[in-house]
């Protein structure tokens, strides 16, 4: 528009038009913070992304162990994570130094197998022996070699194993039958007592089924195909349906005994799993839970490992159930449900956390990002989690009121640092609170009163590796199986695996224990349950030495 044009345009357009203008160069002014602001966005989104996409690989891909190099690389001075007036008090190397202690030579400080002088006899020592006949010269061939006659001396004697392969036998058994005279009846002797009314299976089929399932982790289709390769024809139906039977039949009353002892230890260990069980009444694709618990010497009792399977249900009903009446401590994960569990029953239930699920948080970003984890967050949050480790495990041979006085005099201003500078790092600015880094530090800081809790008590461990230790052999047997077929196969499964985990725990050998096992209830089966139970269960002392493996 010309200037005269613009004259003769009225005064409120003019208004009008310069204020529209403003706000266009107002707008124009804020869009290059909008866009860094955009970008910044995306920037940390692509971060997150990258992160997640490093620990999945890490996962899925990647080394299984949970140390990493920071902290098995170099040295790690713990008296950097105590407080002012504890480093004059513990110094770990000052404390035990002495002037004059010679130095070891290389050969003493460097690992150096050595064969063990009969090793190998040893390893074979506890086998059946079958001394072959003696290999020797012809007399033709010694006169030729020794014209002037010759001594013979010691034997040279090695020993080498011969493997056997399993082989089925069919046992006919012949029934007396006798009938009397004058139409007075026909009588037959006494049938031996058999596991199944009309059925072929036998304790010794029974025990190899269990020890091939529940021990080897192989699915029953494999264990039915490997019978087939032996002549033998045994569907997995039939098979599934023995295991059900003899759980409830005959294994359930050792269960409960089994149960009832894991549940007047000191200590339990809980976790649980989710598998797929195919008709559960429930909608498809949902998931069922297995529970376990654990306890062992430690927490005076023998090794009893117990699997529970409440209806596939991971909530607070099916951990209340079992822990009915227990009064005690259960170390565990960060689930809440173990948590509600003990608020309702404070003074009976005491509920401790697990180190090792917040430092492999830690961990899973160091070994995700590898060498860019020097100096970060991350790697500082292992080293001090490692430093509680370090300096507990140094009392860990000791007794319960040796390891409470160290922890509450050398491991709590450690315990203390390491939450005093997740509290603090957690406000950092440049912190991203939705990276694992951040969630790491969130999840130590919800759960800082359980884990805090091992330092009131020395029975109390550090974490809950014994739980993952015991339900990893059902995790690797439904990676072999990837289904249950209905509830009542998953309650059989849950008893089968907590006598044969026991079993293992108590070094027995599993498929004699278990044939010895169903031998003993059918002689027993007319007897009440309570007065031979506890003579065939893994940890009994009555056992035979056929049951026990070579220490």
């Amino acid at each position: 528009m010309t200037e005269s044009e613009l004259n003769s345009i009225p005064r409120e357009m003019v208004i009008k038009m310069y204020l529209q203008l403003a706000d266009s160069f107002e707008l124009l002014s804020k869009q290059p913070d909008t866009i860094q602001a955009q970008n910044e966005s995306l920037s940390s989104s692509l971060k997150l992304m990258q992160e997640q996409v490093s620990v999945l690989t890490q996962q899925r891909f990647g080394r299984k162990t949970e140390k990493s190099d920071s902290f098995l690389s170099g040295q790690m001075s713990i008296s950097e994570f105590l407080p002012k007036s504890m480093k004059d008090v513990f110094n770990e190397i000052e404390a035990t130094a002495e002037e004059g202690v010679k130095e070891p030579d290389l050969e003493t400080i460097t690992y150096k197998r050595k064969k063990r002088k009969g090793k190998r006899d040893e390893d074979l020592s506890e086998l059946e022996v079958v001394v072959d006949p003696v290999i020797e010269l012809s007399e033709e061939e010694l006169k030729e070699r020794f014209p002037y006659g010759y001594t013979r001396l010691a034997d040279e004697v090695y020993r080498e194993p011969e493997y056997v392969p399993a082989k089925f036998t069919v046992h006919e058994k012949h029934i007396a039958v006798y009938a009397g005279k004058n139409n007075t009846g026909i009588i037959k002797a006494n049938r031996p007592a058999r596991l199944l009314k009309n059925s072929l299976l036998t304790c010794s089929l029974a025990a190899s089924v269990i020890d091939a399932k529940y021990v080897n982790h192989l699915p029953l289709n494999r264990i039915s195909d490997d019978l087939k390769r032996k002549d033998v024809v045994i569907s997995r139906q039939v098979m599934a349906g023995w295991m059900i039977k003899i759980a409830e039949r005959y294994l359930a009353v050792m269960y409960r005994q089994m149960r009832k002892k894991l549940l007047e230890s000191k200590l339990i260990h809980a976790d649980e799993t989710p598998f797929n069980v195919i008709r559960n009444g429930k909608t498809a694709g949902s998931k069922d839970y297995m529970w376990v618990y654990h306890t062992g010497p430690n927490y005076g009792s023998p090794h009893i490992y117990i699997y529970d399977y409440k209806d596939g249900k991971r909530s607070a009903e099916a951990l209340k159930q079992f822990l009915d009446g227990y009064e005690g401590v259960l170390v565990t994960d960060g689930y809440e449900v173990y948590h509600t569990a003990s608020r309702e029953r404070p003074d009976k239930l005491v509920v401790a956390g697990c180190w090792a699920h917040l430092n492999r948080r830690f961990v899973d970003v160091i070994k995700a990002v590898g060498e860019a984890s020097k100096g970060t967050i991350a790697e500082e949050g292992n080293r001090r989690i490692k430093a509680i480790y370090h300096v507990d495990n140094m009392y860990k041979d000791k007794t319960e009121e040796e390891r409470l006085e160290n922890r509450q005099t050398s491991v709590k201003p450690l315990v203390d640092g390491f939450f005093e500078w997740v509290k603090k790092t957690i406000s950092r600015p440049e912190l991203d609170a939705k990276s694992k880094t951040g969630k790491a530090l969130s999840y130590a800081i919800k759960q800082e009163e359980y884990l805090r809790r091992f330092l009131e008590d020395g029975i109390i461990p550090l974490d809950n590796n014994d739980a993952e230790r015991s339900i990893k052999s059902f995790c690797v047997g439904k990676h072999s199986w990837h289904v249950v077929g209905t509830q009542k196969g998953a309650g059989a499964s849950a008893m089968l695996y907590s006598i044969a985990e026991t079993a293992k725990a108590n070094n027995l050998r599993t498929f004699e224990y278990f044939e010895y096992v169903l031998k003993q209830i059918l002689i027993h089966q007319e007897d009440d349950p309570n007065d031979y139970v506890s003579d065939i269960l893994p940890w009994s002392e009555k056992l035979p030495e056929s049951c026990r493996k070579i220490k």
